[in-house]
Formats: structure tokens, sequence, C-alpha cells
């Protein structure tokens, strides 16, 4: 490994309001997971077909974060940032998301790798973003790891249940910017072994064992989903399963999919996706998945009551 010092990309200015302040000092833990080989997909495919594996990469790696109950906090350019309540629950998406991304990639004949790295430690939360020494160094730790490391500090991993313990391995001790005294850098292994199937795939076969069917209404026309459909999905491109003409719209704005004998709505957009279900008060989505049951509206972009030409009908059946 390289013995630069590093420092974290720039943050933007959080994108995630729903999220709730923990106060000063809760310890959690945070995971920085960065997209690489990225550069390469544009000059290769164009920027329209880049930009949409590019953006189905961050909706899998968010997938993996709500799946592991944490929260999105941001996303900068090909980097999202994240927290979980503890170090076993962070450890389990990164591997996740590691292996979701090499099975995308092997699946859209693409060379991407993901790099993460992460951190316990207290944390303050304050107007949506995250701030501590946790924060820092996780920061730090991802600029450390190659494509397809899972980086952390061996106080993170020591805290981490026993199954998790056991794919961890000491590489490295270095001081990182920030710390007067050597960390222990610690790699935590995600490759399967031959014959286990992949930390997500198995229960995402079990969730499609039941047949159900949604029906969208708009512009007076009736579009069904299906259960047996991996991805329905919704904006302003027209390579999308539903594409909206409004300019509230993202360019890729959300998705429905049937998990757990449920619909699920996962909004990856600018202005968020609205939601009202029948006799219930709307609800503003935003970078985070919703329930989706009985009856109601979507609205793309904008509340309802603002008549725009994103408002979707919909019956879950």
């Amino acid at each position: 490994m390289a013995n630069d010092a590093l420092s974290p990309k720039t943050a933007a200015k959080a994108s995630h309001p729903r999220v709730r302040s923990a106060g000063a000092g809760k310890v959690r833990a945070v995971l920085f997971a960065d997209i690489t080989g990225t550069n390469a997909l544009y000059e290769s495919l164009g920027d329209a077909r880049a930009l949409m594996i590019r953006t189905r990469c961050l909706v899998l790696l968010e997938e993996q974060v709500y799946e592991h109950r944490g929260q999105v906090i941001k996303t900068v350019g090909d980097e999202i940032l994240s927290v979980f309540p503890d170090a076993s629950t962070a450890a389990a998406a990164a591997i996740a998301m590691q292996q979701r991304i090499e099975h995308f990639s092997a699946d859209a004949s693409v060379v991407l790798g993901l790099k993460v790295g992460m951190r316990s430690g207290a944390l303050i939360e304050e107007q949506g973003d995250v701030f501590g020494d946790a924060v820092n160094i996780a920061a730090r730790l991802v600029k450390l790891a190659h494509a397809g490391q899972i980086i952390t500090d061996g106080a993170t991993a020591a805290s981490m249940r026993a199954t998790l313990r056991r794919r961890a391995r000491e590489i490295d001790r270095r001081r990182v910017k920030g710390k007067t005294a050597e960390i222990e850098i610690v790699e935590i292994g995600w490759r399967r072994r031959a014959g286990e199937p992949f930390t997500t795939e198995q229960g995402a076969l079990i969730e499609r064992t039941r047949s159900a069917r949604m029906l969208l209404t708009v512009d007076d026309r009736e579009i069904g989903i299906d259960s047996a459909r991996a991805s329905f999905t919704i904006g302003r491109d027209a390579s999308n399963d539903l594409p909206i003409a409004s300019r509230k719209a993202s360019r890729q704005h959300a998705r429905i999919e049937w998990r757990r004998d449920k619909f699920v709505l996962f909004d990856h957009s600018t202005n968020g996706t609205y939601v009202t279900l029948e006799g219930e008060g709307e609800v503003m989505v935003k970078h985070e998945s919703f329930l989706l049951r009985g009856r109601g509206t979507l609205s793309i972009g904008e509340t309802a009551k603002a008549g725009g030409r994103g408002v979707i009908g919909f019956e879950c059946r």
C-alpha cells in the first residue's frame, strides 16, 4: 500500500433530510464505499450507458445499506457514505456490497470494483450529516483500500461478532492523518467458497416465491408490474420502464421491487418521491425505501398538490 498521506473527499451538502439526529457521542459504525473503474466505462461505452451502469451500482449499494438497518447519509461522485447501528451490521453490509458489485459486473460484462473503509466510534449527527473521528478515519481507510477490499481498524474488527472476526486479518500498521499513534489495518474477507450462495441472492430467491401484481395508472394508461419482475424503473430518462416527462424527475428517479412478499419503492432521486397511501397523509421518500400497500399515489419530484406531470396511481393486488 502507498505511504502517502490521505484525506477524505470533499463532502457535498447532505441530501438526506430524513436522517434523525442521534446527538453527540452516540457510537455507530461509519462506512464509505467507493466504486472503481467508472472512468473507463465513460471512455468505452459513452456517457449515457456509463451513467446508467454507475447509477445502478449506487442503487445496489443503497439497497444493502437499507437491508442491513443502515442509513444513507450522502453520495458524492462514485462514493456513498452510510452509518449502521454497530460494526457487525456494517461489515455484513460491506460483504453484501462487494458480492453484489462483483455479480453485477459479471452480468453486465464490465470491469468495476468496490473499495470499502469502515470505522466504529462516537458520531455527531447534525442536519443530515455526520461528523467525528470515526468519519475522518473511515474516509482515510477507504483511500487505503484497493478495489475488492474491505478495510477497517483493529478495534472495530474486535467488536464484531465471531463469524465476522474470523474473516479478519491484519495487513498493516500505519499512522494516518489526524492520529499520532499507528493504527492496526485489518482486511475483512468477503469472497465465497465454492458452492456457497451470494449473501443477498439467496434471500432474493426466497422473496419471490409468492405471486402478486401491482397496477400503475398514469395519463389514462394502465401498466402492470408482476412480482416475478426483478425491478421496475421510473425516471426522466427514456431508458426507464416508465419515463416521466417532468423537470422535477431525476434521470433514474426510483424503482419498485418485490421484496419479502411486498412491493417496495426505492428512491434515489434529487427531489424525492411523494407517496400517499389511501386514507393517509402524503410522505416524502428520498434516498430510502418505502413499503407500498393497498392503493395510493406516487408523485415524482414534487408534491401531488402541485399538479405536475409525475403523478402515478398504484394498486397492490
